[in-house]
């Protein structure tokens, strides 16, 4: 009898059960310390607002040696977190929700990020400041005071994003031309060693080009994250950096894969497989046009002078008889991150088309702010510290 079953037999029958058959009692490995104490004015989501910063310490409810469970994570730039929407006030749901950004108008619960569902669970990418002990530090983070968390899971852009759909007959193709480009450098290389004296022969390297225009030279750079980076001389191509994605290059892969599909046409006026091999496609991945263009503008967002003078009173680090920051460093930023939630409008559907001339109040960070709308903007009215911060 091997360990397996040994360790299958120490398990309760029940818990073998319910494993099979998904019924499973999820325990917390931490709570979430977040620079959100309520719902009301937490963005939707976490690219909202890049420096809303939060902590997850490791309980050692979950492991002995919590510490032990973060080895190696530090080498990661984001991870995923896996939490519970604690705060919902019910597990009923329906199957059609009102998502903020539809205005009021229904879709299927699943095509939404809607806190209410048939398992209140939230998904979030956050990015990974640091690593302390049993401690992990985050921001970039949509996530309230006390949320239980489930798991976290490393960020990797290789297996997260996307990859491009190939068609099997032209990747078999293409190995094999490849393999063609490798036996004619060699048979050159054995030529120009038996013959010293004679003309040496430029190498037809057909595969230098097949990912890129003329004059565009791609690298892989093995790294945490495949990198590509294109580098070339024309003037015309326009700097463009997606992070996430782990692609730096001078103009977008897009307008790239136009100018190549023109340059790749066949005799038949077919493409070539250089135009789509190993590169991200629009086809790939997309979504609907009620998530790209939003019917809830962005709305500008403005200060009372004496609420700026207010939140200048706040400094980063305790003074005696002055209020300040959890997670803030400076006046700089908890502006920007005031400024960031409310451009968003992170009112509801009922409170934007019925409230219109009621004050909206949310925390951040040890900060209370009053402020209002009006037709395409917030005005911050009123700054002052949080009195008390909320029981978890």
């Amino acid at each position: 009898m091997d360990v397996t079953e040994n360790k299958q037999k120490a398990q309760p029958q029940s818990e073998i059960c319910s494993l099979e058959t998904g019924q499973v009692v999820t325990q917390p490995i931490g709570y979430i310390e977040s620079c959100f104490t309520r719902k009301n004015g937490t963005p939707r989501q976490p690219s909202i607002c890049s420096l809303s910063r939060g902590s997850l310490r490791i309980s050692k409810k979950v492991f002995n040696n919590p510490e032990h469970s973060l080895m190696g994570l530090q080498q990661f730039s984001h991870v995923w977190i896996l939490f519970i929407f604690h705060k919902n006030g019910h597990l009923s749901c329906k199957a059609k929700v009102q998502p903020p950004r539809l205005d009021g108008a229904k879709t299927g619960v699943f095509s939404t990020r809607s806190p209410h569902r048939p398992n209140a669970i939230g998904l979030t990418l956050a990015k990974l400041d640091k690593v302390e002990g049993d401690t992990v530090h985050l921001s970039g983070i949509d996530m309230i005071q006390g949320t239980p968390v489930l798991d976290i899971k490393p960020y990797i852009a290789d297996y997260d994003s996307p990859q491009p759909t190939v068609s099997p007959k032209a990747y078999l193709q293409d190995m094999q031309e490849d393999g063609e480009d490798v036996s004619n450098a060699e048979l050159q290389a054995n030529h120009s060693a038996e013959d010293d004296d004679g003309p040496s022969m430029d190498t037809d390297d057909r595969s230098a080009d097949k990912w890129d225009l003329p004059g565009i030279r791609c690298e892989i750079l093995d790294n945490m994250e495949q990198e590509v980076v294109l580098e070339t001389n024309e003037p015309s191509l326009v700097e463009d950096t997606c992070s996430l994605q782990g692609i730096s290059s001078k103009q977008s892969l897009e307008d790239i894969n136009t100018r190549k599909q023109s340059q790749d046409l066949s005799c038949d006026g077919t493409a070539s497989f250089h135009e789509t091999k190993d590169r991200p496609s629009s086809r790939d991945s997309f979504v609907p046009k009620w998530v790209a263009d939003s019917a809830v503008p962005s709305l500008s967002v403005r200060f009372t002078p004496h609420s700026e003078r207010e939140l200048r009173q706040f400094k980063p680090s305790c003074e005696l008889g002055k209020p300040s920051f959890r997670f803030f460093r400076s006046f700089e930023e908890a502006k920007y991150a005031i400024t960031k939630v409310l451009s968003a409008d992170p009112r509801s559907v009922y409170r934007r088309n019925q409230c219109l001339d009621r004050l909206f109040y949310f925390s951040l960070d040890s900060i209370h702010i009053t402020c209002w709308f009006g037709d395409g903007f917030a005005e911050v009215l009123k700054i002052q510290p949080v009195a008390e911060q909320p029981k978890t």
